[in-house]
Order: C-alpha cells, then structure tokens, then sequence
C-alpha cells in the first residue's frame, strides 16, 4: 500500500484542531480503497495553547513542533520535508479550521492518481459558502493574475489552504520564504517542470481563529516569490537587472559623444562616473546572474 500523508500546519488552533484530525482519519477506509495508507502530522507552529496536546489525543501520528511560531511557510515547509523523508507517494496540506471539507482530499488526489499531474490546488470559488471579504476577494485576483502571468497554468485559485504533491515534486521542492507557500510553490513547480491541475474544493466561513493575512500581504510575499525565482532561475531576475545598467551606461555614454561631436561640450564624456558605473555594474550583474545559474544547474 502506498502511503498519503495529510499535513496540517497549526498555530493556536486548539478549538478546532482535535476535530480536524479525526475528520480527516476517518478518510482512511476510502484512501485504502484506491491503495494508500494515510498518515496525520500536525506541524505545531509556535502555539502557546493546547493545540500539540489535543491533537495527540486526537491521534496524530505526529506533532512536529516549532517553539516559537515562523509562519505559515516555514510550517508547510518542515512538513513538506518530513513526508520526503517518509518517502510519502502523495502529501496533502490540509487547513486545521475545517474552512475545507476533509472529504475533497479524495478528488483532490484524483489528477495524480491518473497520472495527470504532480502539483494540484483546490478552487474555492465554484463551491464556496460566504461571501469573501472585498479586499481579499480582491487582492486574490491579483496574484491569481500574477501568478497565471508567471507561470502561464490556467489558475483559478493562487491561494487555497488545500493542496496535492507527489513524490516527484517532494523531492526537488524550495521553499524558502516563511510566511506564506501558496505562490512560492506555484512558481517552484512550474520551472521544476511539474504537471498542474485544478479541482473545485468547498470553502466555508472561519468559525475559530483568525487569518495571518492582512494589509502587509503583498510586501512579505512579493519577496518570496523574487526569492523563489533567484533559486530556480536567476537569470531570469539579474539578466533583465544587468541588461538596465548596461543600457543606461552605452546610452548616456552615446548621447555625450554625441554632444561633443556637435562641438556643444568640451569632453568625450562629462559623466565618467555615471557611465563607468552603470556598465561595470551592469556587467557584473550579468556575469553574477550566469554563475548563480550555473550553480542552480550543477544543484
């Protein structure tokens, strides 16, 4: 039998976190019908609660523990890394809110079982329950956009708490930003050359807890991501940067020549600094970006 391991990440979760766990249990008999035992680790992120306890006694296989918390993407990437080392075929991070219906696990795995894809999101707006709030409704189509721009997947949904990986994603992923793994994960697949699929999942109303995501958002994940490119494809963020400098050196040095060849200065070039500056800079990043690349290939 192959092995599925569901992972929850939890911080301060101890109203909902022992339901959580058995719901999820109580999915075995049907993942054992399609081949796969399941296992449960809960990725205790720093709470200063019950919550270690109580899933224990809810009978999780495992509680890995942060102590102090690191943020959602630093939980999804230990537990990443411990279902690697489990040799798991399938993991499956799972909200510990009960915001998602443990029952969509099955259709979620369903594009890997059929050898479909090796990454899949769940897609909260064809079955969601409640209205999402305005500014996440709307910050959600923008990296939706950005991260379809990015990765040119037909995406739905950036930002699910409900996803899918195989054994072949689990080990090449990187993971390095902590706070948030929807869109680091997305631009990791896509320039690793994994398979990607949707499946519609339900999304309720929070009833407990509260979301980590607020109005900093954007300025704590745009990093991540330009992060999550210089360790996959670098030159892809220092060509465009080298390419600029260089630019901005042959143009300002070609417009001074210019000028002096009209008898209008009375140098060559008047900027010697700005010139020798940018197209030093501008080459030096370019050599940079094509070692960082050649260290990312030889990885």
């Amino acid at each position: 039998m192959k092995k599925l391991i569901v992972l929850i990440p939890a911080y301060n979760e101890a109203e909902r976190i022992g339901e959580t766990v058995r719901q999820v249990r109580a999915l075995a008999p049907r993942l054992e019908g399609v081949g796969y035992g399941l296992q449960i680790y809960v990725i205790n992120d720093g709470s200063s609660d019950r919550t270690a306890v109580l899933a224990t006694e809810a009978s999780a296989d495992r509680v890995l523990r942060h102590p102090v918390n690191r943020g959602l993407g630093a939980a999804v990437r230990t537990g990443l890394t411990a279902a690697r080392a489990a040799d798991a075929d399938i993991a499956v991070k799972f909200d510990a809110d009960l915001q998602h219906d443990p029952g969509d696990i099955l259709e979620l795995i369903g594009p890997i079982l059929r050898d479909e894809a090796e990454l899949v999101y769940g897609d909260r707006f064809q079955r969601i329950e409640y209205r999402m709030p305005a500014v996440r409704r709307w910050g959600n189509r923008a990296f939706t956009g950005l991260m379809r721009w990015m990765t040119r997947w037909p995406l739905r949904d950036s930002q699910p708490g409900i996803f899918a990986a195989d054994a072949t994603y689990l080990r090449v992923f990187h993971l390095p930003g902590d706070y948030n793994y929807t869109q680091q994960i997305l631009v990791d697949a896509y320039h690793k050359g994994m398979r990607f699929a949707h499946v519609p999942v339900a999304f309720r109303s929070r009833t407990t807890g509260r979301s980590f995501i607020s109005m900093r958002y954007p300025f704590k994940v745009l990093p991540q991501i330009l992060m999550v490119l210089v360790g996959v494809r670098p030159m892809r963020i220092f060509v465009p940067i080298g390419s600029l400098f260089l630019l901005i050196g042959v143009c300002v040095a070609a417009y001074q020549l210019a000028t002096w060849f009209a008898g209008h200065t009375s140098k060559p070039i008047e900027s010697v600094n700005l010139v020798l500056g940018s197209t030093l800079f501008g080459l030096q990043t370019l050599f940079f970006g094509i070692l960082a690349q050649l260290v990312v290939d030889r990885r």
